[in-house]
């Protein structure tokens, strides 16, 4: 009996010392750093192919600042285009994870870490005829000047050659 009483005191004593430490989980991604690498792109963006508009988005942190969601609208009269997309870091993967849906059903899915502070790569593979594989890299890359530098690049030779997919300039609207 002593030791029944005894043990409930100490899970008693031990309750609101655990309550202290046990972090908030609303805190969690907020603090962590792994969590912040991509921040710099949250905000609402006009992009640019060459000096013409073609597109915004918009970067929002959702679900308590562990994830970003990507609204992209097409600005330059296509009728499709437009997506979603989710950045989440993965603290199991150690990695970042991105998914990307679009009008047209395009859909895709990457896997990044950050290359450099303020750069992000994305890695994809896309299966070809013949059991050939593109390699696609993807990065997000803060200026100097502010902007957003979103360049990919796609290799079928296994990275002999690399083309350019394209080259996009993000500029923050005010």
């Amino acid at each position: 009996m002593h030791r029944l009483l005894l043990a409930a005191a100490l899970i008693a004593l031990a309750a609101p010392a655990a309550a202290q430490t046990a972090p908030n989980p609303a805190e969690t991604c907020k603090n962590d750093p792994k969590f912040r690498e991509l921040d710099f792109t949250v905000g609402s963006w006009d992009v640019y192919t060459g000096s013409t508009k073609t597109d915004e988005v918009t970067m929002t942190l959702i679900l308590n600042d562990c994830a970003i969601e990507e609204h992209w609208k097409k600005t330059d009269g296509h009728p499709t285009g437009n997506g979603i997309g989710l950045f989440n870091y993965s603290r199991l993967l150690g990695s970042w994870g991105y998914s990307w849906a679009t009008d047209d059903g395009a859909a895709t899915v990457f896997r990044g870490n950050l290359a450099k502070p303020g750069e992000m790569l994305y890695v994809t593979e896309k299966p070809l005829p013949g059991g050939k594989v593109r390699l696609r890299h993807w990065t997000l890359s803060q200026m100097p000047d502010g902007t957003i530098r979103e360049l990919a690049t796609g290799t079928e030779d296994g990275g002999k050659t690399w083309t350019t997919d394209y080259d996009l300039k993000w500029v923050r609207r005010k």
